[in-house]
């Protein structure tokens, strides 16, 4: 009896041995010592993979000072960003972008330059309507996508219900306008050209609006028009900067080289290689316009801080040149770089203008 339990053990164990080996040899075949994915994986190999990306990463790190440098052009491309199409959509068609009683038109601009424009009519009003005497918006969007996104968009509409007609345009090389590169003068000359063709047609009050990149073309457009005699009724800057240099330096991406030797030497003056300046605070002392200056606190794109400079140069100006206020909106109200339009202090600053159009002769 013993004998039969000691067999019967011994039995087990062997089945259960023979199991163990069976299973750590069927798990072998299936993943053998030396395959691929083992390689792959092993500790030493991956350490160096790790190596040679970071090695990869701080050669292209290094290496993109020099190569801006060496091509002031790219700093153009990056300034403008205008090869970003966005968002999509048939510009010849407004109603695309829920801008359904707005009209489809283009404007000549210096060197046979062709601008894509809209008219967005006062709420109520229809596009035939052009030219009214209600005042008019010009707006002057900034870098990046055409007069189609959304937020600029919102601009319009919002606009729009209070009374304004709006003309909204893409300089050259943005959206449906010519493809021609923009450069600082370029697009300065589009703004002008638009503004006059306006002032053609109508007598209305015109208040010029640019926004970020915008801003710095509206300004240098209004000390143009002033010194030729026909300033805009007002100037609204949303979102500025005082002058291209500075914005540069207090771009998000340019903290990555923030500790980078001889940035300025790298980065800055490349834009002025390339005839990019935007020195708003200079321009802005010869605007003879009201000038509004907004911004938001939360501002992570252009700081407030360049808003509230620009609104010191723009102090400096005679008083005969007309006020300069400066709306500065709480970051709590997270309307950042962009929308602005959702604040209550950009409503309160157009039911100003227009009560400033009615008394000036400028509105229906």
């Amino acid at each position: 009896m013993r004998h039969r339990e000691v067999a019967s053990d011994s039995s087990s164990l062997r089945g259960e041995r023979s199991r163990r080996v069976a299973a750590e040899k069927q798990s072998q075949e299936k993943t053998p010592p030396d395959s691929p994915m083992r390689r792959w994986l092993h500790p030493s190999r991956v350490v160096r993979r790790c190596a040679w990306l970071h090695a990869l990463l701080l050669c292209v790190y290094v290496c993109i000072p020099f190569v801006v440098k060496s091509f002031p052009a790219i700093q153009a491309k990056i300034v403008f960003q205008n090869s970003v199409g966005l968002p999509l959509g048939n510009l010849s068609r407004p109603s695309e972008f829920n801008l359904s009683s707005s009209r489809a038109f283009f404007v000549p601009s210096t060197d046979g330059v062709l601008l894509g424009a809209w008219y967005i009519p006062a709420h109520g009003f229809s596009s035939a309507d052009f030219p009214s005497s209600r005042p008019i918006v010009l707006y002057l969007h900034g870098n990046t996508g055409h007069r189609g996104g959304s937020h600029r968009v919102e601009l319009y509409r919002v606009a729009s219900l209070h009374g304004f007609d709006v003309v909204a345009f893409d300089y050259r090389g943005y959206g449906d306008s010519s493809n021609v590169s923009p450069s600082e003068d370029g697009v300065v000359a589009d703004a002008v050209s638009v503004f006059e063709w306006i002032s053609a047609r109508s007598t209305s009050a015109i208040h010029m609006w640019g926004h970020s990149l915008g801003s710095g073309i509206a300004t240098k457009t209004a000390r143009l028009l002033s010194e030729r005699g026909t300033p805009p009724r007002s100037l609204v800057l949303e979102a500025p900067f005082n002058n291209l240099r500075e914005a540069a330096r207090a771009h998000p991406l340019a903290k990555l080289y923030g500790l980078f030797p001889c940035f300025d030497w790298f980065f800055v003056s490349p834009l002025e290689a390339s005839g990019l300046r935007f020195t708003s605070d200079e321009h802005v002392v010869h605007v003879k316009a009201p000038v509004t200056i907004l911004h938001a606190k939360d501002d992570w794109i252009i700081p407030y801080s360049l808003g509230v400079k620009l609104y010191e140069s723009a102090r400096g100006r005679p008083a005969s040149s007309g006020p300069v206020k400066l709306l500065l909106v709480d970051g709590e109200h997270g309307h950042g770089h962009k929308y602005l339009v959702r604040s209550a202090e950009l409503s309160q600053l157009l039911r100003e203008l227009a009560s400033a159009s009615r008394a000036g002769g400028g509105e229906e």
